[in-house]
């Protein structure tokens, strides 16, 4: 029988595999001309798709994502009031993904779960 022993090392970097594998591919686009394609996208998104319920949004059907944003191999694209989401990995706390809003200063969650990628194109991690 061959016996492992866990050190601090071997249980850190079973660690970071066990994380890498839990986040997955959920990584931020950094081409500028990307992000600047995602935010028209997702400008066009709210002209096309009104929220008529102020309290409410509307889940955009995949056959209608443009191509950039499709091509994030999105889970989901709505258009909120506040603005456009675009959920790339679910999570219990939100997930990972991004948000385009109307104004700046109306995202939905707290500030310390975006960075900001482009101007008006945000990267939220879950909260």
């Amino acid at each position: 029988m061959i016996m492992v022993r866990w050190n601090g090392f071997g249980c850190k970097i079973a660690a970071l595999a066990t994380l890498s594998m839990l986040v997955g591919c959920a990584r931020p686009v950094s081409d500028p001309e990307e992000l600047k394609a995602i935010r028209t996208e997702a400008q066009s998104l709210l002209t096309n798709y009104p929220v008529k319920n102020p309290q409410g949004w509307v889940d955009v059907p995949k056959d209608r994502w443009p191509p950039t944003i499709t091509a994030l191999n999105p889970e989901g694209v709505k258009v909120d009031n506040w603005g456009v989401d675009i959920l790339v990995k679910p999570d219990f706390d939100g997930g990972y993904g991004y948000l385009i809003p109307r104004e700046k200063h109306r995202l939905p969650m707290l500030p310390k779960c975006y960075s900001e990628r482009s101007e008006g194109v945000f990267w939220h991690n879950p909260c």
